[in-house]
């Protein structure tokens, strides 16, 4: 590569750079006007990683449900779901689930 090449590369590299910062700021600006509508109308915002799925309370425990008195056992199968048993925790005697 010659000089002027190289020259001419690293002027559409910084040419590039400075469009790319531009939208980079627009975008702020943009998520920052949003973010203002969300309070504005009531709601709450709060920042996240990005990985969330649904709403926060999707995500809490509902102590309304009710995991019957086998929460104490653990099941097991060891043919892969074709006969179950189940044991206390902590035990080694098991009993087949039918």
């Amino acid at each position: 590569m010659n000089k002027q090449d190289y020259k001419e590369q690293m002027g559409n590299l910084l040419n590039e750079n400075s469009k790319l910062k531009k939208q980079v700021l627009e975008l702020t600006m943009e998520n920052a006007e949003l973010k203002d509508q969300v309070l504005n109308s009531g709601g709450t915002y709060a920042e996240t990683d990005g990985y969330e799925v649904g709403s926060p309370s999707d995500y809490e425990w509902d102590n309304k449900v009710n995991l019957s008195a086998d929460n104490d056992y653990i099941f097991e199968s060891p043919d892969g779901g074709k006969t179950v048993y189940k044991r206390k925790s902590g035990e080694t005697e098991r009993t087949r689930v039918k």
